[in-house]
């Protein structure tokens, strides 16, 4: 079975990025564990950095949990962070990566991009500071990125985030299964109950039921008593 790592970034004493009370370690988190049933779905196994609000000491211990199991793919989830008017989605692979390395990353971006129009920050080689690559695209072993989903910092990535979730969890599984050579498949959503039809009962015509209910309790009554009488009990 292929394996992928979904790794949420940050987490326990290390919140990432945030806006007032919204930290980027539950959003993320959050797509992580809606995205791993829905690749388990596609028959794909899934290793996760983390599933609770933990503290992971070290980016590569993270990785080496990919290493160890073998993945096919590293996707560490995040969210971007500037000025409030900054907006938009991109993916981050190492300096060096190769054109398959890209591709995959372009195909995850693709995917996401197409859930809602935003502003496209392309696949970056590298990263935007002054250190030469992200941890995850230097300590994996396997095809890996970054996703940057979204701003945190922006008001509008974040309703995008929240109203267009669904979205963004299938749209992450299907780049990852393109990542990974996994044909998608669609997965039929579970029916809904019927609603239950409501019975109105005229209240005169509840008032006779009752009647009638009362009159013959009284008329059991009635009987059962002549019966004891009878028999003297």
């Amino acid at each position: 079975m292929v394996k992928i790592c979904l790794d949420p970034g940050h987490g326990g004493t290390d919140p990432g990025a945030l806006l007032g009370k919204r930290y980027e370690k539950d959003d993320v988190l959050r797509l992580a564990l809606a995205v791993k049933p829905l690749l388990e779905a596609q028959g794909v196994g899934v290793v996760m950095t983390r599933t609770d609000d933990e503290t992971i000491p070290s980016i590569s211990e993270r990785c080496q949990m990919a290493n160890t199991a073998g993945c096919a793919y590293y996707l560490s989830l995040h969210r971007d962070a500037a000025g409030p008017a900054a907006h938009g989605v991109s993916l981050w692979v190492h300096s060096r990566a190769n054109g398959p390395t890209v591709r995959k990353a372009q195909d995850i971006l693709d995917e996401l991009l197409a859930v809602v129009p935003t502003q496209d920050r392309g696949v970056q080689k590298g990263t935007p500071q002054n250190y030469e690559n992200f941890g995850v695209n230097v300590y994996t072993t396997m095809a890996s990125a970054l996703l940057e989903l979204g701003f945190i910092t922006n008001a509008d990535d974040n309703d995008r985030f929240d109203l267009y979730f669904d979205g963004y969890a299938e749209a992450v599984v299907r780049g990852l299964c393109k990542a990974v050579g996994v044909t998608y498949t669609a997965q039929d959503k579970p029916a809904e109950a019927p609603e239950e039809e409501t019975v109105r009962i005229p209240t005169e015509e509840l008032k006779a039921a009752y009647s009638a209910l009362q009159a013959a309790r009284d008329a059991t009554g009635e009987a059962i008593e002549k019966i004891r009488m009878i028999l003297g009990v």
